[in-house]
């Protein structure tokens, strides 16, 4: 029989053994003395399970650890390369079309103030001819009515390409003032709490925090 035959055939029984006793520990009960008794002897039987499985199934998961590594090793050397190629790629076209979005935009609003004051001096003189004929209301009306244009929109200079990059606006933060910050976004330090009271027990004084012992 071949060596990975015997590997297998070790493992499966390994594998019946080892659910044996699970199986014997979800139905154990401790609820006397001899259960408890019994009970003890089962977890002494668990850990010999334990390791009997980890010196079967260790050196398999080792090699195929290493073979992964390796896999890994030489797919990192080609993609890599390729993924920050692509990246670099990626942002040389955002930064391209930010830009051409940000001269767009302030062409769309150079153009809205345009009209917007071609707008105003038409009704001006709307107004001063209305004046001029003694409607005098008419032309307070007239004066008086909320400047609106139609909207410019400006198509887009950078084509949409099939398939090509999508661009995402992500938002973030820095904090200038922590001191400003509301206290509904202060996290606690459950390091430095953890560490006091592991050190000091139950004689923890710490306001707002109940240290408690657990067993496990």
């Amino acid at each position: 029989m071949s060596e990975a035959a015997l590997q297998l055939v070790e493992t499966n029984e390994v594998e019946v053994k080892a659910m044996s006793i699970v199986d014997q520990a979800k139905a154990v009960k401790v609820v006397d003395v001899e259960s408890y008794r019994f009970a003890g002897e089962l977890w002494k039987g668990i850990g010999d399970m334990i390791k009997e499985v980890k010196e079967t199934f260790d050196p398999i998961c080792e090699a195929a650890n290493k073979a992964h590594k390796a896999a890994t090793a030489k797919r990192a050397l080609y993609l890599d390369p390729l993924t920050n190629a692509q990246r670099s790629v990626k942002q040389l076209m955002s930064t391209y079309d930010a830009e051409q979005e940000r001269i767009r935009r302030a062409e769309e609003a150079r153009l809205a103030e345009i009209a917007r004051k071609e707008e105003e001096e038409r009704r001006l003189q709307e107004a001063i001819t209305l004046e001029a004929q003694g409607e005098s209301e008419v032309a307070e009306a007239v004066m008086a009515e909320r400047v609106y244009v139609a909207p410019v929109v400006l198509p887009k200079a950078t084509p949409k390409l099939q398939g090509g990059p999508v661009y995402r606006e992500i938002w973030d933060f820095e904090i200038v003032d922590i001191n400003l910050v509301p206290r509904q976004y202060m996290q606690p330090n459950t390091v430095a709490i953890g560490g006091v009271v592991r050190s000091l027990k139950g004689q923890t004084n710490i306001p707002g925090v109940r240290a408690f012992s657990k067993r496990v």
